[in-house]
């Protein structure tokens, strides 16, 4: 049961995106969801990554 609020968690800003731009098809959806996602998690994973490097460079 946790694991499926986690998901939701992960998933809200990919499919927040999916309806405002009304993406209806799944197949569409999933590859909406991918493209932010990716997007998003690589934002943060370089973030902290450079956060990590200037503060302990």
């Amino acid at each position: 049961m946790e694991s499926n609020s986690l998901f939701r968690l992960l998933m809200a800003p990919s499919n927040a995106v999916c309806d405002a731009l009304r993406v209806s098809d799944e197949n569409e959806r999933g590859m909406v969801r991918m493209l932010v996602n990716t997007l998003l998690w690589m934002t943060v994973g370089c973030t902290v990554l450079t956060i990590i490097w200037v503060g302990f460079g």
